[in-house]
This record gives C-alpha cells, structure tokens and sequence, in this order.
C-alpha cells in the first residue's frame, strides 16, 4: 500500500481537529462561551463522569479503543515507509499468435535513465518500476545541476523521455511519478 494521498488526507484531518480542539480550548478560557466555562476543570462534564462511574467497562474498552488506535497508526507508519514492491518482467501488450513479450525492469529503467542523464542541466536521474507485471508504475526522480531550466528539462522530459517509454510499452496511459529536485531541493512534482 503506497500511502501518499492517504498520509496527507490524515494528516490534514488531524490537523484540522487539533486545531478546532485547542481554538474551542483558547476561547472556552477566555470567557468567549460564558463565565461558568472558564473556571471549570477539564474532567468536570458528563463524560468524564461517566467513566468514574462506568469504570468496570469503560477503562477497558477505552485501553482496546486504544491499543486499535495503535495498531492501525503502526500499519500506518509501515506502509509509509517500506518501499514500493519491485515489479516483475512487464508485460508487453503484442500480438496474441505470438505469444507474451515480457520486459525486464532493470532493461527499462536503464534505458529511461540513460536517456534523460544525456539531458542538458540534469546531474543524475533514477527509476523504479513497481506494480503488477500487467499494470506497472513508475517512479522517476531527476536531480538537476543548480543553474538549470527546470521548465525547459520538465517539457524535455514529459515530451520525450516519459512519451517514449509510454509508446515503448504500448501504454499511453502509463501512471508515472516525476520528482524533480534541484541540487537538495525539492521543486516540482508531476503525476
């Protein structure tokens, strides 16, 4: 499970309620929802009443709430950081009487890299090819030189680099990740 979009959606959710918990906080102490609010304990409310006087089931099930929590961020935590599975030999689209044509994806991500490090203002570029062999992806990440045109090597390398190896697998659809970086930097991401 590669996790971006689902790390950031989460990411923002959390955010979202962390910051509308510590406003609601802010403004409940500075008398904004009435006096008898500012000077009450936090465990001052029918929750947390309800756990004292619940607490033969309560604190289980809250400690179960818990341990779920953690086991879902920890699924979480590994799926953000485990690398993508290599794929296997790609399946080429072909003539059927044939046969399958299978592709290496060391061969292409050879081919790919060698193309686009012969690209003026690129320093070095790597790729990796993940997916099923009837469904691959790829992840393409060029570091450029400090002084380079990163518009120009883009243009250069979704019209030429990317659109060869989509015609090259017969995939004009093909879902590619480009990660550009200029020197330690990161500037621009094209999915």
């Amino acid at each position: 499970m590669y996790a971006d979009r689902t790390t950031r959606a989460l990411l923002t959710l959390l955010g979202v309620a962390l910051l509308a918990g510590g406003t609601a906080g802010i403004l409940a102490g500075a008398d904004v929802f009435g006096h008898h609010l500012a000077g009450r304990h936090l465990t001052d409310n029918p929750i947390a009443r309800c756990g004292g006087d619940n607490g033969v089931w309560f604190w289980p099930a809250a400690a179960l709430t818990g341990v779920i929590a953690a086991l879902l961020a920890l699924r979480w935590l590994i799926a953000v950081l485990t690398p993508r599975p290599r794929a296997a030999d790609i399946t080429i689209a072909t003539d059927r009487s044939a046969g399958p044509t299978a592709l290496d994806p060391d061969a292409l991500t050879d081919a790919v890299t060698t193309e686009i490090n012969s690209y003026r203002g690129v320093d070095t570029s790597h790729a990796r090819v993940y997916g099923s062999p009837t469904d691959p992806r790829l992840a393409i990440t060029v570091r450029t030189d400090d002084d380079a045109d990163i518009a120009a090597i883009r243009h250069r390398l979704e019209s030429n680099a990317l659109a060869h190896l989509r015609q090259a697998l017969g995939r004009p659809d093909l879902p590619i990740t480009l990660d550009i970086t200029v020197g330690n930097h990161q500037t621009s991401r094209v999915v």
